[in-house]
């Protein structure tokens, strides 16, 4: 078992077992290898008296028989998994953990009978993907409380790496709107550092044991390729639908304008044909996509009727080892650039990425907006990211260290007027304020 790490979704987990079980099931949804289980295990030694971890991706066919044949004898079925596991299972005091459940969806039917039962707690760890197309003749449980784990954010970084003093800094720093003085280029160093390692827990403790960013990206890339073993293995979709929109995501990352563009995928792809792969990514955490909306307001999924959309990895570190598979990690141009603090075009899809993966952990939904001119289709305006905050809409822009230009928050301003809050960017640089925008250092994004 890896070793731990602190995680944010423990505390929601503490909440579910004082709020809402047993009469719910707990559901951690997260990619593979985000540290499920791990936090699983933890939590059911920490916080019951017994615990029994069922594994679906390795568990005997007499086992998930129980799932199906015993349920009208619980009192067989429990004494079955005590005997199986050689646990003793205790009334409330005990938890049932059926790991990588999306491997065999009767055990997910069978939480209902064992919720109304409610002799013990329950845990359910995997993923949605292609359950709903697997599902048609299974009764999914109503009775769940779904908790996502995601990657490591920053904060989560920090203190893995032993830097705990440093979100406490940079919380109080962006509430009174002060520089962080001789504290950013320390934090900029450490971000470049989670950019690059990534929150999958197998790449941070392989940098954490050695500093050595060539063994996290040895496990990133055994990450990507289980990803990519896991598209040939799912049977609901295309698989090389599925592996040609992943495979293309830095390509259209790098682009100026960072949309995803279905036609450079493949000669003759069409929308259509890509929607289910692009679900199933979706699905299992891999991705994380950034809807276009036509009418920015402080109900920002109601505005969505744009078909463009950006498809960053919730995983920047991935991201940086997709980018370069096929090379060492030595010759990976995005390591030398976030290091040297050379950031260009291209490699400011990472920073974008980044920002993107920290607005999620922090309950962000993905927005940007765009607007074209009808006559020559040229962007006249586009902001990178749309937030809502306090009933209005605050754009967010993120820069890299060769571009400084605000337009599009002006223009945006301008036509929408009232709607519009406060307006950030993220640059390299402090933090600053300059009439209605707030420039932030990269490494506040969390904090927004």
């Amino acid at each position: 078992m890896e070793n731990y790490f602190e995680r944010k979704a423990y505390e929601q987990m503490l909440a579910w077992k004082r709020d809402w079980a047993p009469r719910y099931a707990l559901f951690l949804r997260g990619a593979r290898r985000v540290g499920k289980t791990t936090l699983a295990e933890k939590f059911a030694r920490e916080q019951y008296r017994s615990h029994i971890l069922v594994r679906f991706d390795q568990v005997e066919t007499e086992i998930r028989d129980l799932f199906v044949n015993s349920l009208r004898d619980l009192d067989t079925f429990f004494s079955t998994l005590e005997f199986a596991y050689q646990t003793k299972l205790y009334e409330h005091e005990s938890l049932i953990v059926l790991d990588e459940i999306q491997l065999f969806l009767p055990a997910r039917q069978a939480l209902k009978t064992l919720l109304e039962d409610g002799r013990f707690d329950y845990l359910e760890t995997g993923s949605l993907a292609s359950i709903e197309k697997r599902a048609k003749d299974i009764l999914i449980p109503s009775e769940e409380h779904f908790v996502d784990v995601l990657p490591m954010d920053f904060e989560e970084y920090l203190l893995a790496t032993k830097r705990p003093l440093v979100m406490p800094a940079m919380r109080e720093r962006f509430e009174a709107l002060a520089p962080m003085g001789a504290l950013h280029q320390q934090t900029m160093k450490a971000y470049r550092e989670w950019m690059l390692v990534g929150g999958m827990p197998q790449a941070v403790q392989a940098f954490v044991d050695t500093h050595d960013f060539g063994r996290a990206d040895f496990a990133k890339q055994r990450i990507i390729s289980l990803y990519e073993s896991d598209m040939e293995d799912q049977n609901e979709e295309r698989t090389e639908y599925v592996r040609g929109f992943f495979e293309r995501i830095p390509s259209e990352l790098s682009k100026h304008d960072k949309r995803y563009v279905i036609s450079h995928v493949g000669k003759g792809a069409r929308m259509r044909e890509y929607a289910g792969p692009i679900r199933w990514l979706d699905q299992a955490m891999v991705v994380n996509i950034a809807n276009n909306v036509d009418d920015p307001s402080a109900v920002l999924n109601l505005a969505v009727t744009d078909p463009s959309f950006k498809c960053y990895l919730m995983d920047t570190g991935l991201l940086v080892s997709l980018a370069y598979r096929d090379g060492t990690y030595l010759n990976n141009e995005l390591y030398k650039a976030i290091l040297l603090d050379k950031l260009h075009v291209n490699e400011g899809m990472v920073v974008e990425n980044a920002t993107a993966q920290s607005l999620r952990s922090s309950g962000h939904r993905a927005f940007f907006y765009r607007e074209t001119d009808d006559a020559t289709r040229k962007i006249t305006m586009e902001v990178d990211f749309l937030l809502r905050r306090g009933g209005k809409v605050c754009p967010v822009e993120v820069k890299s260290s060769t571009s400084r230009s605000t337009k599009s928050l002006t223009k945006l301003r301008e036509k929408f007027g009232k709607r519009v809050g406060t307006a950030y960017v993220l640059h390299a640089g402090e933090l600053k304020r300059e009439k209605e925008v707030i420039y932030l250092p990269y490494y506040m994004a969390p904090l927004l």
